[in-house]
């Protein structure tokens, strides 16, 4: 396996009620660096990031995360290697009836065997980290809508993953806070050597905080590489998409 390769998608395919969505995804993303994955909608996106954290089985295919076949492991050995993850769902999916403090402990109190004081200290780090000190009192419903992204993020760092699943995380928000969230990412892959994955529509934030971008069209990539490489793509797909995307911004 290549030292930069950590994870490693092949040939992944995947139907739904015979509608094919994802027909032969190729993608390898280099350990320690953000990979933004841009496309139309219901092009497959969120589908494809489902199989790398192994919510979904291909129909054929594999995903391989430094070294390991995602797809051949028994229910207990993936909820284990999960750990490995960070999610940050489209809109931070935080539980409504628990605090802050209670939902950024939540995967601590779930997977680990830590005291409560071990889990409080926790909690406090991670919320310093994202910028939302002493918070932790709060309710969702007393939270602006980047401040519910911030506090996602802190629940999805709480077991200190290894990489980071962000699933459209500037849709619904404004311009202000939309550069803040992309230099949150950045900042967490600066800081934490973190492997990141961003599944976006906003051109604008792919190339502000990509080190590799990758577009899929009709189940497939059709285009991978560094932001400058990536804009100059002869690609008549890749072109539209840019053209269409940056006119909305």
């Amino acid at each position: 396996m290549a030292e930069n390769r950590y994870i490693d998608i092949l040939d992944l395919h995947k139907s739904f009620n015979g509608q094919k969505v994802l027909q032969g995804v190729n993608l390898q993303i280099p350990k320690g660096k953000i990979t933004v994955i841009i496309g139309p909608s219901g092009c497959g996106k969120t589908v494809l990031l489902r199989h790398v954290i192994g919510l979904m089985k291909p129909d054929r295919g594999r995903v391989t995360i430094d070294g390991v076949n995602l797809h051949a492991l028994t229910r207990l050995e993936l909820n284990k290697f999960r750990r490995h993850f960070g999610m940050l769902f489209q809109q931070a999916a935080l539980f409504d009836s628990m605090n802050v403090y209670e939902n950024v402990a939540f995967p601590l109190k779930e997977h680990t065997k830590l005291s409560e004081n071990q889990i409080q200290k926790i909690v406090a780090d991670k919320l310093i980290l994202v910028g939302l000190e002493g918070i932790q009192r709060k309710m969702p419903s007393e939270l602006s809508g980047g401040m519910k992204k911030r506090v996602g993020l802190a629940r999805a760092l709480a077991l200190e993953p290894d990489i980071i699943l962000y699933d459209e995380p500037t849709t619904g928000l404004d311009p202000i806070m939309t550069e803040a969230i992309d230099n949150l990412i950045t900042d967490m892959q600066r800081k934490l050597k973190v492997t990141s994955v961003v599944i976006s529509h906003d051109i604008p934030s792919a190339f502000r905080i990509s080190d590799q971008i990758a577009m899929v069209y009709e189940g497939k990539i059709v285009e991978v590489g560094a932001p400058e490489s990536f804009r100059k793509s002869s690609h008549p797909a890749v072109q539209e998409f840019l053209k269409k995307g940056e006119a909305r911004f």
